[in-house]
């Protein structure tokens, strides 16, 4: 006879958590690698031995930014898997309204002081088109000349808000098939070939282009939703991998008693750092082209076509490792605090999640102001005063932010919320 199990205690084990939020320090650690590698490391910096160690330092910025759509993917999916919004026409508006009101207000808010104080070429009527794509998240740094200049990063978000108005219709798609866990595994497999086999017709078409001049890359291999998508697919369909799984009685009180997905956590914590290592390794030795500033560009057959879907692949197993065991358990965990910090010293690394919105928007033109500030005979110190000065006022202006306009917006949206 079956043993019955008893779930009594299931309400003390989810009740009063105060534990990491792990995709939010995710986030945190993606946008710290942007900031590393824009930051422009230097070469032969760190020797030991004879041997080289300085490409550590060169932390690979596609990887970071393909990790954020990932994330965006799957934390998209879940809003609609969980429920949280109905895939109807209501729930749908109600969805694209809540993605505005977290992303538009920071962005144009950074638009209006960038276009005023770092950036003003852009106002320039001739200019107007240019700031129209970016107003419109339709943003290429290389679509305009190379003398109008504006935040390069912006390009990303743009990515990110296409790919929030095709998910609605993606969820609906898919939310009448009937799946299993290797059928959801084999689909992620096909949306990769099939966004391999385009991405093969575009290198394929602009063969010479991409390979010798960057902003072709950038233009038509690297940006575009449609050569990203299978990224955040693979993001949303760890929905319903977990989904789909079938959890026995067994499996469900060996997970509470004997912690059995600890291992799978671990490995996926082991993989996201052979991912960061590799990839840095890479970019260090083989991609960059040029001196200290990487006046050049990647050897992209590498990048798009590995590097991209093996990204995609980890990441997606690192979400699946961590929110697999409670993605149905309705808790709240303890808000961020210092008390809460003090009880689990892990959680600070969620405050640089929490800002890793403003950091990554504000840290560009910050950067080319101070860079030609901090220089120095040693490339190494000039670095770490480049990375840290970076660092610490992007975090100033990004806590500004956030409580000046992102936390004001937020409230606005819960309260809007709960009135309905």
């Amino acid at each position: 006879m079956e043993k019955s199990i008893n779930y009594s205690y299931l309400p003390q084990i989810i009740q009063n958590q105060n534990r990491l939020d792990v995709l939010l320090a995710l986030r945190g650690f993606a946008c710290l690698m942007v900031v590393i590698i824009h930051c422009a490391p230097p070469r032969n910096a760190l020797i030991y031995q004879n041997y080289d160690f300085s490409w550590i330092l060169f932390s690979h910025g596609a990887v970071a930014v393909w990790i954020f759509f990932c994330l965006s993917g799957y934390l998209m999916g879940k809003a609609f898997f969980t429920e949280r919004y109905s895939s109807d026409v209501t729930g749908v508006i109600n969805f694209w309204r809540n993605r505005v009101i977290r992303i538009f207000p920071l962005y144009y808010f950074a638009i209006l002081i960038l276009s005023i104080f770092v950036y003003p070429d852009v106002l320039k009527f001739e200019n107007w088109g240019y700031l129209l794509r970016i107003c419109t998240f339709t943003f290429n740094p290389y679509i305009a000349s190379q003398s109008v200049a504006f935040n390069d990063v912006f390009w990303s978000l743009s990515t990110e808000v296409q790919f929030y108005i095709i998910i609605p219709f993606i969820y609906n798609l898919t939310k009448s098939l009937v799946f299993n866990q290797k059928y959801v595994i084999a689909t992620a497999i096909l949306i990769i070939l099939i966004v391999f086999f385009s991405k093969t017709l575009s290198w394929l078409s602009l063969f010479h282009q991409i390979n010798h001049q960057m902003e072709y890359a950038f233009k038509y291999w690297y940006t575009p939703i449609f050569n990203n998508i299978d990224i955040f697919l693979c993001g949303f369909l760890v929905n319903a991998l977990i989904k789909y799984q079938k959890p026995t009685s067994h499996n469900i009180e060996f997970r509470f008693h004997h912690k059995v997905f600890w291992n799978k956590k671990y490995l996926s914590i082991i993989l996201m750092i052979l991912l960061y290592l590799f990839t840095a390794h890479h970019l260090y030795h083989q991609e960059l082209w040029g001196l200290t500033n990487r006046p050049g560009g990647w050897r992209t057959i590498t990048t798009i076509f590995i590097f991209q879907p093996l990204t995609a692949v980890i990441t997606s197993f690192f979400i699946f490792a961590f929110e697999s065991d409670n993605y149905y358990i309705s808790s709240k965990n303890e808000k961020l605090s210092f008390a809460s910090v003090l009880k689990n010293p892990l959680r600070i690394l969620e405050l640089f999640g929490n800002l890793s919105y403003g950091v990554y928007i504000w840290h560009m033109p910050i950067l080319g102001k101070i860079y030609s500030i901090f220089t120095s005979n040693i490339p190494l110190e000039a670095f770490h005063h480049r990375l840290v000065a970076t660092l610490f006022l992007s975090v100033i202006l990004a806590t500004v932010t956030y409580y000046l306009v992102e936390l004001p917006a937020t409230k606005w949206k819960n309260y809007h919320s709960s009135s309905n």
